[in-house]
């Protein structure tokens, strides 16, 4: 009988342990599914949106949908192969304790997947984009939409009467420099995520673990 009750003892303190894991591993998924759901939004929604509205504007002007050119094959690429390299992230963060040093090899590895990311963000992401806008949708200087050689004209010619003149490039520039706040933001973020690991995990551990039974879990025995 008394092996019986040390050996639930000991399972009991497994059994704890376990819980603060997996409920700290429970909750970086759900963090991972919002980040991964906001880079769609923000890399693909807004600017295939932002095209879409482009298209729809130009009105008779604007030819068939399919030959428009909205969807970029290579866009989109781009922004998947990103989402992909998150994934190692959120899995380290899940697993590996806050304040666990690090050897030469493991600041290597960290330091050039973390290079890795900020290129693909900062570098290929815009650069696709800039080269989607340009060549496919062809959001050129030449193309003025508002002012008083505007190819805008319904409304009944509204966008010509305003005495500012703005073409698609514009458009453009604008959103290459959001996706570069985004990804600011995105980074900072991701620094501070993984900083307020301790404190979410001291958090998770103040919880008590209860068993199957409704009972509160034992870590120890008390002497």
């Amino acid at each position: 009988m008394i092996n019986l009750v040390l050996n639930n003892i000991g399972t009991t303190s497994n059994d704890c342990e376990n819980f603060h894991k997996e409920a700290l591993s429970v909750d970086t998924k759900k963090v991972a599914g919002k980040a991964i759901g906001f880079i769609i939004a923000a890399f693909l929604v807004f600017p295939i949106g932002a095209a879409v509205l482009v298209w729809l504007a130009d009105g008779a002007e604007r030819g068939r949908f399919d030959s428009a050119r909205i969807i970029s094959a290579r866009y989109i690429m781009a922004v998947v192969i990103f989402i992909l390299a998150m994934i190692p992230f959120f899995v380290v963060a899940s697993q590996r304790a806050p304040k666990t040093p690090l050897t030469w090899g493991e600041a290597m590895v960290s330091a050039t997947y973390v290079f890795f990311l900020l290129f693909w963000l900062y570098g290929v992401i815009p650069h696709e984009f800039l080269n989607w806008a340009d060549s496919e949708l062809a959001w050129r200087p030449d193309k003025k939409v508002i002012g008083p050689e505007a190819s805008w004209g319904w409304w009944s010619g509204l966008w010509k009467s305003i005495p500012l003149t703005i073409h698609k490039q514009i458009f453009r520039d604008l959103i290459a420099t959001l996706l570069y706040i985004l990804g600011l933001g995105g980074f900072i973020w991701a620094c501070a995520f993984w900083n307020d690991r301790e404190k979410k995990a001291a958090a998770t551990a103040a919880i008590s673990p209860v068993s199957a039974y409704g009972r509160p879990l034992v870590a120890k025995v008390k002497s």
